[in-house]
């Protein structure tokens, strides 16, 4: 046993162990590379508030729904005359608006917003 490999006393691997691994590396490189990509657009003041196009790029949403649901008073926003703005906070609000509301069922109309 070597004293400076915290690996040396794992058990080896068996059949089942590496896919999961494998899935968990692409997981984690899938997530790196989100939030290296959030990073490249978030705003530099964090007080800054994003416009519609802005949001629905961060969160792969078109802009229009965003509009929609905002005027309907369905997400938090801000309203500065006929322009919707969106904070930090209100952008993680409708995530997790979103993550609540379910998806819907059969064929009818689509309706709501669901996260990317």
């Amino acid at each position: 046993m070597n004293p400076h490999d915290p690996l040396a006393d794992a058990a080896t691997p068996d059949a089942d162990t590496i896919p999961a691994v494998t899935e968990l590396a692409s997981a984690a490189r899938e997530l790196a590379g989100a939030v290296r990509a959030l990073a490249e657009h978030a705003p530099h003041d964090p007080d800054a508030l994003l416009t519609a196009e802005q949001l629905g790029d961060l969160l792969r949403l078109s802009p229009r729904t965003l509009k929609e649901q905002a005027a309907a008073g369905l997400i938090p926003h801000r309203r500065f005359g006929k322009h919707y703005r969106f904070s930090r906070e209100d952008a993680a609000e409708i995530v997790r608006l979103a993550r609540k509301t379910p998806a819907p069922q059969g064929q009818g109309k689509r309706s709501g917003f669901r996260a990317a």
